[in-house]
């Protein structure tokens, strides 16, 4: 299998993403809560939740579809809030429940760092073929290619 190597994303590194796998039967990630990751009752930001959610997807899909040269984008995403997070931080496990030709579709759950869900949410990836002239091998190293 392709090893593929995606460009670090900026707002990965403003909340503080930790990648664990990114793995489509299990891609999982974590952030430490930051005050600056609260809402003003002093409880991490819903938002936070949902874009943890967003950047995990986005990458493991992405991960799986570059070698093809195609491209992944956030089409939705719906989040349902569960239980407020006022410490220690959270991490979220995804599931690819759907992997076709234009779209994927994920389930994940938001556990705070004691394993309680405190979220639950879908995300819809659309899949497109690279923009016209982008070739995005660049990005690919396949086994053999790092034997030698």
């Amino acid at each position: 299998m392709p090893e593929v190597r995606l460009p670090e994303s900026p707002f990965d590194v403003l909340l503080g993403t930790e990648y664990l796998s990114d793995d489509p039967d299990c891609a999982r990630a974590r952030i430490r809560m930051r005050d600056n990751h609260r809402q003003p009752m002093a409880i991490m930001h819903g938002g936070v939740m949902a874009s943890l959610v967003e950047s995990l997807c986005s990458m493991a899909t992405a991960k799986s579809v570059v070698p093809e040269n195609r491209i992944a984008m956030g089409q939705n995403v719906s989040l349902n809030l569960l239980r407020p997070v006022s410490s220690g931080g959270i991490e979220v496990e995804a599931v690819a429940v759907h992997r076709g030709r234009m779209t994927w579709v994920w389930r994940a759950e938001v556990k705070d760092f004691e394993g309680r869900i405190c979220a639950i949410a879908q995300l819809t990836m659309a899949i497109r073929d690279a923009p016209d002239g982008l070739d995005l091998a660049f990005l690919v190293t396949n086994e053999e290619d790092s034997t030698a």
